[in-house]
Order: C-alpha cells, then sequence, then structure tokens
C-alpha cells in the first residue's frame, strides 16, 4: 500500500513512523524548506532560538506559548 501524507508538523511526522513501521510505504509532502512547522529551531542575531506550538485563545485573546 502506498499513502501520502500532507505536512511535515508533529502529526505528519508521527503518522509517517507509525505507518512505515508497519510496512505501508509513505510519500511525506512539506511546501515549505523545512520540516516541523511550528516546531523548529530559527537563527536571530547570532541566537538559536527554538519555537513552540502556539495557540490563539478567541474568547480571552491571549496568546499561549508551549
Amino acid at each position: 500500500m502506498k499513502v501520502a501524507l500532507i505536512g511535515s508538523g508533529i502529526s505528519g511526522f508521527v503518522s509517517t513512523y507509525f505507518l512505515a513501521k508497519e510496512g505501508v510505504e509513505v510519500v511525506l509532502y512539506e511546501k515549505k524548506d523545512y520540516p516541523g512547522d511550528h516546531a523548529r529551531t530559527v537563527t536571530y542575531d547570532g541566537v538559536d532560538l527554538d519555537l513552540g506550538f502556539m495557540v490563539f485563545n478567541h474568547i480571552s485573546s491571549t496568546l499561549v506559548v508551549l
């Protein structure tokens, strides 16, 4: 069986791992030139910064960084 997954965020990586572990041929597609989407490391002014998942709560308009 062949499966195509779209998006290399945490869900795409975990799904790819478990499907491949079961013998499924998986192709993972990502539109950006880096994997991970929100969870990634960026370099700003010579400093490496780890970014994580961000949640915007529409009720209280609060930005929560986990």
